[in-house]
C-alpha cells in the first residue's frame, strides 16, 4: 500500500477554516464556497486518509483524534507553503536571494563596503557571498557560473557587460626614503636598476607596465616577487627596496600608514576604471537589484566614507 497522499493545498486551506470555526455554514460564508462544495472537500480528504476527520456535535462539528492531528499538520503545510511562496515573490522582486560577488583586492577596500552598505540598507534579505581575487580568476568563475558579478577593474571586451563607476590611477611606488627618490632627473631606464614586486603576468596592470617599457625598446622590469594581491602586502613593500605598481587608492589608504610614496613618471602612470562586470543574458532579480542600487548611488554623486 502506498503511503503517498494526493491532497490539494486548496482542500487543506478549506479544512483548516472548517476545523477552526467548527461549523460548515460559517466556513461557507468565510470561504465564499457552498456547503456542498465544502462537504465534498472533507469527503475527499477523509477518503484519501482513510479515516474520519469530523464528528457531529449538536449543530456544529468536532475534530476526531485523527482530525486534530491532521489539523496541526495541515496548518504547518499551509504556513510553509505561504512562506515559500512569499519568498518566491521576494525573489522575483529582488528583495530576497543571494548574490555571489567577486571582488578585486583594490575594490575590496573601496567599492565592496559601498555594496555591502547598500544591500544592508535597501535589500536586507539579500545575502552576499564574496570571493576576493584577481580579475582574470574572477572572470573564469563567471564563465563557470559560480559568480553573478565582479566588482573591480572594468575592461572594454565584449565578453561581459561592464559599468564603470570611478577612475583609478596606477603608479610606480616605493618605500619612503628609497634611493630612487634621490635621483635629480629620474627616467624610465633608472627604474630598471631595481628589483620589483609585481602582479602576476596575466593581470592587466602587469601587462600594461611591461608594455610601457617594451614599447620604448627597454627591458621589462625584473620581478623579484610576483603576487596576485599587492595591496595586502604593503608592509613588505615598505620594508624593502623593491619597486611596485599600485593604485593611488592604496597609497592613500590609512592602512599603508604613510609607508609608500609615488615614483612620479608620466610613462608609468596608468589610468583605468573601477566598476562592475557581469555576464550577458538573464540575471537573478537580486543581482539586478544590486546593480540598480549601485547605479542609483553613483548617479546621485555621493562617495561617502567607504574607504
Amino acid at each position: 500500500m502506498s503511503n503517498e497522499l494526493n491532497i490539494e493545498i486548496r482542500d487543506l486551506r478549506y479544512f483548516e477554516t472548517i476545523a477552526e470555526l467548527k461549523h460548515l455554514g460559517q466556513a461557507s460564508e468565510v470561504l465564499h464556497r457552498s456547503q456542498p462544495a465544502l462537504t465534498k472537500c472533507v469527503q475527499r480528504l477523509e477518503n484519501e486518509l482513510g479515516a474520519a476527520l469530523f464528528e457531529r456535535k449538536g449543530r456544529g462539528l468536532e475534530l476526531t483524534a485523527v482530525g486534530k492531528e491532521f489539523y496541526l499538520r495541515a496548518k504547518k503545510i499551509c504556513e510553509t507553503n505561504d512562506r515559500y511562496l512569499s519568498d518566491m515573490k521576494g525573489f522575483i522582486e529582488g528583495s530576497t536571494g543571494k548574490v555571489r560577488v567577486g571582488c578585486g583586492p583594490i575594490t575590496a577596500d573601496y567599492l565592496l563596503p559601498i555594496i555591502c552598505n547598500l544591500a544592508l540598507k535597501h535589500a536586507p534579505n539579500v545575502a552576499l557571498e564574496i570571493m576576493i581575487g584577481t580579475n582574470y580568476v574572477l572572470k573564469e568563475q563567471i564563465r563557470q557560473e559560480r559568480l553573478d558579478l565582479i566588482v573591480g577593474v572594468v575592461s572594454d571586451d565584449n565578453e561581459f557587460v561592464s559599468q564603470a563607476f570611478i577612475d583609478d590611477i596606477v603608479v610606480v611606488a616605493a618605500r619612503k626614503g628609497h634611493p630612487v627618490f634621490d635621483m635629480p632627473r629620474l627616467s624610465l631606464e633608472h627604474l630598471l636598476n631595481y628589483h620589483w614586486i609585481l602582479p602576476t603576468p596575466p593581470v592587466e596592470s602587469r601587462k600594461w607596465l611591461d608594455n610601457a617599457f617594451a614599447s620604448r625598446k627597454l627591458a621589462k622590469p625584473a620581478a623579484h616577487i610576483e603576487t596576485n594581491s599587492l595591496p595586502s602586502i604593503h608592509d613588505l613593500i615598505g620594508s624593502t627596496d623593491l619597486l611596485c605598481f599600485l593604485s593611488r587608492l592604496t597609497l592613500e589608504h590609512p592602512k599603508t600608514r604613510g609607508l609608500l610614496q609615488e615614483v612620479a613618471l608620466e610613462e608609468t602612470t596608468m589610468t583605468r576604471q573601477l566598476g562592475i562586470t557581469y555576464p550577458h543574458g538573464s540575471l537573478t532579480p537580486a543581482t539586478l537589484r544590486l546593480i540598480e542600487l549601485l547605479d542609483e548611488y553613483h548617479s546621485s554623486g555621493p562617495r561617502g566614507d567607504s574607504a
